[in-house]
């Protein structure tokens, strides 16, 4: 710099070239000589304010480009790409610089040479196209199928540019497919809760009517009120696996660290007068006590469902049936069997196993909905679980849990 130069001219080169990058927050300073220079300076800072009333930024334009959540490229008026958006580069796989410069042609295979000439046609002939399938090309031999969406940019009546916004067709229909399921399962559910609420109420107010308009001994009057209560039972079990189910948002979960010991101990001391429950011999095995951080409600509900189905479905003529409860440390978390030598199940019966509302025979008591909540709850906790099962021979259910510490 020259010995003699003010430093306020620099100060307002430095402002009018931020004005030219679109920083319109960048002011000259103003001395209190206010003379000429400073005059200027007041000048230019008046200019950046009213640009900044009235034009939006280039860093506003880029983060409005970047949050948004479907593809976006933008061409100038020769089809050349100036911007993408994170997305691109994202699903695509392929860095920024990949795209910069390039013709649209890039984003198609060399087999879409007649599609990229249809294309950029219509394109000639109309101002927008909505919704063109097609499909974009990967990083590799990968392909994208996704609809794209082509208008063109003006800055008053002269066209600058186009502007591509592309939709991933593949996570649309895998979300359309997921809400399918949902509804499909929504509407079993309706119907499956109707019906199995719908028998046992009716079963009580059949038997109170009875019991109503005739003469009953004490004898027949407990005879109707046990099946009252059995009714009852039914219907109780059924209304608990539901509000188990209600727990669907894992977010909302309470995750705590617990003693998966004395977890478990404690779900097999609660089971003491379950039906049938001196008959089978229970015992857990574990290589050392193992603290643990998940959602013991959801535990206890897998341990709890697991333990009563094998102590409901254990073989009579079995002199010695048996639960095995085993635990042990596995790849951040913990691995837990569950094993008996029950009634089993037949290939059949194992493949509905976990379906909300599946009985494995006619006589099954049950709601139908415990795997089912086992399932839904292991999923919930990020688990995975494995069944082997053979008619006579009993059961194992393999499940492993992971420690949600950075939950």
């Amino acid at each position: 710099m020259p010995p003699n130069r003010d430093k306020r001219i620099d100060a307002i080169n430095r402002a009018l070239l931020e004005i030219a990058e679109g920083n319109f927050r960048h002011l000259a300073p103003v001395s209190d000589k206010f003379d000429d220079i400073d005059a200027i300076a007041s000048g230019v800072n008046m200019l950046s304010e009213e640009l900044r009333d009235t034009v939006i930024s280039r860093n506003y334009l880029n983060s409005i480009l970047q949050g948004i959540v479907d593809m976006l490229i933008i061409f100038d008026k020769h089809l050349r790409i100036k911007q993408v958006n994170q997305k691109v580069c994202e699903l695509l796989a392929q860095p920024e610089s990949y795209f910069i410069n390039q013709p649209l042609d890039i984003l198609f295979d060399g087999r879409k040479a007649k599609f990229i000439t249809n294309l950029k046609d219509s394109l000639r002939k109309k101002k927008q196209i909505y919704n063109l399938e097609a499909s974009f090309k990967m990083s590799g031999s990968g392909r994208l199928p996704v609809t794209i969406s082509l208008s063109r940019l003006r800055d008053n009546r002269e066209s600058i540019g186009y502007v591509l916004i592309a939709k991933d067709l593949q996570h649309i229909q895998l979300t359309s497919n997921a809400l399918r399921q949902k509804n499909d399962e929504l509407k079993t559910l309706v119907y499956r809760v109707s019906h199995d609420l719908k028998g046992p109420l009716a079963s009580m107010q059949g038997l109170l009517q009875v019991i109503e308009q005739t003469e009953t001994d004490l004898p027949t009057l407990q005879y109707y009120l046990t099946l009252i209560k059995q009714s009852a039972d039914k219907l109780n079990s059924t209304l608990m696996g539901l509000l188990e189910i209600g727990i669907t948002d894992r977010t909302k979960l309470n995750m705590q660290s617990f003693d998966v010991t004395l977890c478990i101990l404690d779900v097999i001391d609660s089971l003491a007068n379950y039906p049938n429950r001196e008959k089978v011999n229970i015992t857990l095995e574990n290589d050392s006590p193992v603290i643990f951080k998940s959602s013991e409600k959801l535990f206890r509900s897998i341990l709890q469902n697991l333990v009563e189905n094998s102590i409901k479905y254990h073989r009579y003529i079995n002199n010695a049936p048996y639960v095995k409860v085993i635990t042990k440390p596995r790849r951040g978390g913990i691995e837990i069997t569950v094993r008996d030598n029950g009634e089993g199940m037949s290939k059949t019966v194992l493949d509905r196993a976990f379906d909300m509302f599946y009985r494995g025979s006619s006589t099954s008591s049950g709601s139908g909905l415990g795997l089912f909540i086992v399932k839904s709850n292991i999923e919930k906790l990020g688990g995975e679980m494995k069944i082997k099962s053979k008619v006579d021979y009993g059961t194992e259910i393999k499940i492993y849990l992971p420690s949600l510490d950075k939950f």
